[in-house]
């Protein structure tokens, strides 16, 4: 078979080949030499003047390397946009090495950068170094912090609920006892609940206010819902019990199933009255319940 030529006439080509040549993640001539690049072109790489001219400064491959590394700082950019106290927090440096593992890993496949960062906490996982202890360490934490920072990625681009009635205290104060125990909760479709082994919620708090530079915390349990109201992402503290009984309403469990569950899992406190009161009370008025549906 002949290999393929290109001339002017040939531009949709060409363009082709030049995409799969800079986005190679084994750098230029790795790119001429894929299997991408030479469905469209077959050449190898000592045969790259063929179709790029050198200049005066810069021969073949150097010419298009411009454009290589400018396609990869693009995207480390773009994932700094995306994870910032993350990239503040490990320093630029690392950050880097961080980005352009993930990039060689996992590299760009979709039309948009809003999916950039999709497996970004998934590298971090594969990559992170063994710990030594059984308490949780630096990676834990810089791993929790880009698991939050992805979630409010998401929320924010996400689904949401603006220009839709929610329930509200008063609504759900109408409603008697045996008919809440046994309806299900409508949660709001932008709501995303975590559990970190470190206080991220607080850490990224004061790392927002960038006065002084922040210690990392102590490891400690932590629980944490994230929605969007009115285009605004809010980060809302939860208890452990609260956070259980999110999973089990999401999941589609009336409120008795959910609460029932809830206390299984963290245990029954002495004011459990008072703690429905203050989570229903809660969850209402952060505007978290899209609708009440009956049981029966």
């Amino acid at each position: 078979m002949e290999k393929q030529t290109t001339k002017p006439s040939d531009l949709p080509v060409l363009q082709k080949w030049f995409q799969a040549v800079i986005t190679n993640v084994s750098g230029v001539s790795g790119g001429v030499a894929s299997p991408e690049a030479r469905s469209w072109i077959d050449i190898a790489p000592d045969e790259l003047e063929a179709v790029v001219l050198p200049s005066q400064k810069r021969s073949s491959v150097q010419r298009l390397e411009v454009y290589a590394n400018a396609y990869f700082a693009r995207l480390c950019e773009c994932l700094k946009a995306i994870f910032p106290l993350f990239a503040q927090t490990v320093g630029d440096e690392l950050f880097d090495q961080f980005a352009l593992g993930y990039l060689q890993q996992y590299p760009s496949r979709s039309y948009t950068l809003n999916r950039l960062g999709d497996r970004f906490v998934e590298f971090l996982n594969e990559t992170r170094p063994a710990e030594s202890g059984d308490e949780p360490g630096w990676a834990d934490f810089i791993i929790c912090l880009a698991r939050l920072e992805w979630g409010i990625d998401q929320v924010f681009d996400g689904p949401g609920y603006e220009g839709q009635a929610v329930i509200g205290p008063l609504a759900l104060k109408q409603l008697s006892p045996e008919d809440f125990w046994t309806s299900q909760l409508q949660l709001v479709p932008c709501l995303q609940t975590f559990a970190f082994s470190f206080p991220v919620n607080a850490y990224v708090t004061e790392a927002k206010k960038g006065t002084v530079e922040v210690a990392i915390p102590q490891p400690q349990p932590t629980w944490l819902a994230l929605s969007r109201r009115d285009f605004v992402v809010r980060r809302i503290p939860l208890s452990h019990f609260q956070y259980v009984l999110l999973a089990c309403l999401g999941e589609g469990m009336t409120v008795g199933e959910a609460i029932d569950e809830a206390l299984h899992e963290t245990g029954e406190p002495e004011d459990l009255p008072q703690v429905l009161a203050a989570t229903f009370k809660k969850l209402a008025t952060e505007e978290l319940i899209l609708a009440i549906s009956s049981g029966a």
